[in-house]
């Protein structure tokens, strides 16, 4: 069994998909429709839906107020200071009104983890954590 598909279900799709898009890089060929696109980060497959969608899917369990961040997406880059640099640049280049350097919650720089790794954490719009890896 493996991973092929994640699913994000959030409050602002347009703002969601300017934040993956055009900052982080993954790859949405189609455009959206009201209540969510699919895309690709490398091989992975992924997916922004409204949270409005959540009655459809789950009936009155969607109905559920969704609190927390019960996940962690975890990506890898060769360069992580590189990466890092583009996301603190101030001037962040604006591909659309809606996304900014201000949006963008640098939740730790990168550092050197207890077990080796270097690893940078932010957060997407919707305060869902993200974490990126050097290789």
């Amino acid at each position: 069994m493996e991973i092929d598909y994640i699913a994000l279900f959030v409050s602002d799709l347009a703002r969601s998909l300017i934040f993956y898009r055009d900052v982080l890089g993954f790859q949405f060929d189609k455009p959206a429709k009201p209540d969510g696109v699919e895309g690709y980060s490398g091989k992975l497959k992924i997916g922004l839906y409204d949270r409005a969608w959540l009655p459809k899917l789950f009936g009155d369990r969607g109905q559920a107020i969704i609190s927390g961040h019960p996940f962690l997406l975890s990506m890898t880059v060769d360069d992580l200071e590189l990466v890092y640099q583009h996301l603190s640049v101030t001037d962040h280049q604006q591909t659309t009104q809606d996304i900014s350097k201000s949006t963008i919650d640098i939740i730790a720089p990168p550092q050197i983890m207890p077990w080796g790794q270097k690893i940078l954490f932010l957060a997407d719009p919707d305060g869902n954590l993200i974490e990126i890896v050097q290789r």
